[in-house]
């Protein structure tokens, strides 16, 4: 008898681009604490962009292991964000259990 098979589990990559506004970072990471997620990495530039006015936050985060269903309603809830611009998302590589050496 056959047991199912799991799809296996990608590390996503968030990038953010936002308002340069104190309230920006919190608001962002609030997403995944809501659902009980801690991120593997959060990173955070603010920046000066010519196409805008005002200072930029660029925002990467990684997680490990979200459910399609996940991704998806995170993605869309920091896109609905007054002052989120864009959420761009990509799966970057399948995490290898580490191999013990014999």
């Amino acid at each position: 008898m056959s047991t199912p098979v799991s799809p296996p589990k990608d590390t996503i990559h968030f990038a953010i681009t936002a308002d340069a506004h104190p309230a920006a970072l919190s608001r962002i990471v609030a997403q995944f604490t809501l659902r009980n997620i801690t991120p593997d990495l959060i990173k955070a530039c603010c920046y000066k962009s010519p196409a805008f006015p005002d200072e930029i936050l660029s925002v990467d985060i990684h997680v490990y292991g979200l459910s399609h269903r996940e991704q998806d309603i995170i993605r869309r809830n920091m896109t609905a964000q007054v002052l989120v611009h864009s959420v761009r998302q990509e799966n970057l590589y399948q995490k290898c259990p580490a191999k013990l050496a014999s």
